[in-house]
């Protein structure tokens, strides 16, 4: 293999003058206007550089450029002399070339030392080094970007890399997020990969790279409609959602979750001295001990996390279980009026959420089952691309969170059970602050929204990763930053938020931190374990942009004006002719 030199005499920039553990400072003779070398001002803030050491190549990025204190008045024409200016660059220590392997590597096996000469980097001769650090030649890559918009220089990374260790994409609003979410989209599809995009607006719906778009309402166009079939969820999830009391009606609710569960779970081979009577268990001065030992022979059903049982009968089966604890000779007791009433504020609920418009989505059973068709979209080597539209599902009583966190904990079930080891999948979760860290419920009763979490945690390692995305990762837990390999780190203007991507990657230091808030829209940050240094690139354009457009001013307001006016003229001539 023929060793790259990354220095080129026509490319220098300066001499070293300063060494520190970090950074270099450097002498910059050819960034003055009329010192140009060939016609370019060399030494400018972001650009990279190798400093050539004696036995390797360090790279670098220049994060500052100043003039000396006493020099300050030569750039003032109409103050100033035309005396000497002696421009000072510093620069940021990166990476070091392995000029065996053609490689950059992490760390540096030998520092700069004053004097050493120090040269602007060439697009592509620095993009084909990063390329070679991260993948072996023939690999599988995905390019997500250009390095440098005016030479076109494509990035290129393989998947183990990019989504091995998870990734979060990051941007304050306007900066390309949503971009960056459609263009890794569209490298997946392309590279023969699988994604399920969790869409909280529905503004990715409409890209040509998606097989199936999966709606919660009705379908338009090829959408499919669906529902989450609420026997996948947990008991925690009906009481976020009922909001049963905790002293009254939480035991009962429960009790009676159990007893539906134990009429699923007899089927037709009732247990003898079980009464079970329009599927409804009734306790009503019944014996005891044979509804105890059907709840010990079905104790596996009954501790299942799902909700195996009729929802319909979940309120007359509270009522059931309104019987007082004990009645005579092992039996249980009469009407617990007391507890009937107690109860009647939470049946009535259950009643009126079951049957509502809102949860729907759960409770009613319009279209197919989503957790059917994600199997069937799993398995199918037809299709690469799978929505998960949430626009048109409600906000009341925490239906988004909870719907999105069973769907996750459903994929989390599914990857536990061996189905991605052999076929990776990647899952997009746009707008993750809105779903992660965060608790639905009261204090009687509340659901965590950890599933994302624990995937974050431990899904790698059963072939399902998640690209998380979101413009506030302040609001992300910090324990499921930590999870995140590679981030793609757009403009942040909030200091909290850089602060936490600060925090969250060692990678991004506070020199590299400091070219976040000025990055232009398209452009994002690459950090990651594999990369040898964060990497600036333009992302790619998407084939099919997602609609991410906010709202038409220019547009509404012109053509309100020109209806009010029109309806002024209209008025006008009306009034002439009745006149």
């Amino acid at each position: 293999m023929t060793a790259i030199n990354p220095i080129d005499a026509d490319r220098y920039v300066g001499t070293v003058t300063l060494v520190t553990a970090t950074h270099v400072n450097v002498n910059l003779p050819n960034s003055v206007p009329g010192r140009e070398h060939r016609g370019t001002s060399l030494g400018a803030v972001g650009d990279f550089v190798f400093v050539d050491c004696e036995r390797s190549h360090v790279l670098g990025r220049i994060v500052e450029t100043r003039l000396p204190d006493g020099e300050r008045l030569t750039v003032e024409p109409r103050v100033g002399d035309a005396g000497p200016v002696n421009p000072i660059g510093r620069v940021q220590l990166l990476a070091t070339v392995d000029q065996q392997s053609n490689v950059l590597k992490r760390g540096l096996v030998q520092f700069p030392q004053i004097g050493d000469g120090v040269y602007l980097a060439e697009p592509r001769l620095l993009a084909t080094l990063i390329r070679n650090a991260v993948s072996d030649k023939g690999d599988l890559t995905l390019s997500i970007g250009r390095i440098d918009a005016a030479d076109g220089v494509d990035i290129c990374l393989p998947p183990d890399r990019l989504f091995g260790r998870h990734c979060g994409v990051f941007g304050a609003t306007g900066g390309g997020k949503s971009w960056t979410v459609a263009t890794l989209v569209e490298q997946v599809q392309a590279a023969g990969g699988k994604a399920i995009v969790l869409d909280p607006t529905g503004e990715f719906a409409g890209m040509s790279c998606v097989d199936t778009v999966f709606t919660f309402d009705a379908p338009k166009g090829t959408q499919r409609q669906v529902h989450f079939p609420y026997r996948q969820m947990t008991e925690d999830d009906l009481f976020s959602l009922f909001r049963p009391s905790g002293q009254s009606q939480g035991p009962k609710l429960r009790e009676a979750i159990r007893s539906l569960k134990l009429v699923t779970a007899m089927g037709d081979a009732v247990h003898d001295g079980v009464t079970v009577t329009d599927g409804l268990i009734v306790k009503l001065n019944k014996r005891r001990r044979p509804f105890l030992e059907a709840v010990r022979a079905h104790s596996d059903r009954l501790h299942s996390p799902g909700c195996d049982f009729s929802i319909a009968h979940l309120p007359a089966q509270i009522r059931q279980e309104c019987v007082f604890a004990t009645g005579n000779e092992g039996h249980f007791g009469g009407v617990d009026n007391n507890g009937v009433a107690y109860c009647e504020t939470l049946t009535s609920r259950i009643n009126t959420l079951v049957t509502s418009e809102e949860l729907r989505c759960v409770f009613g059973q319009h279209g197919a089952s989503l957790v059917d068709e994600l199997r069937s979209f799993v398995v199918d080597d037809r299709r690469d691309v799978a929505i998960i539209s949430f626009k048109d599902v409600r906000f009341e009583h925490g239906t988004r969170e909870i719907l999105l966190n069973v769907i996750g904990r459903f994929l989390l079930g599914e990857a536990r059970k061996g189905t991605f080891v052999a076929a990776p999948i990647v899952i997009f979760l746009d707008e993750a602050h809105q779903f992660l860290g965060r608790s639905v419920g009261d204090e009687y009763s509340s659901v965590k929204l950890d599933s994302f979490g624990i995937i974050a945690k431990e899904g790698r390692k059963y072939g399902l990763t998640c690209v998380l995305a979101t413009q506030r990762p302040r609001d992300v837990p910090q324990d499921v930053l930590s999870q995140l390999g590679t981030l793609v780190v757009h403009r942040l203007t909030n200091d909290q938020d850089r602060e936490t991507v600060e925090r969250a990657c060692g990678d991004l230091d506070r020199g590299a931190a400091q070219f976040v808030p000025m990055l232009a829209p398209g452009e994002a940050i690459v950090i990651g374990p594999e990369l040898p240094a964060p990497v600036p690139v333009f992302i790619r354009r998407p084939v099919s942009p997602p609609d991410s457009k906010g709202p038409q001013f220019q547009k509404a307001w012109t053509e309100r004006r020109q209806r009010v006016a029109d309806a002024a003229a209209a008025d006008a001539a009306y009034a002439d002719v009745v006149g």
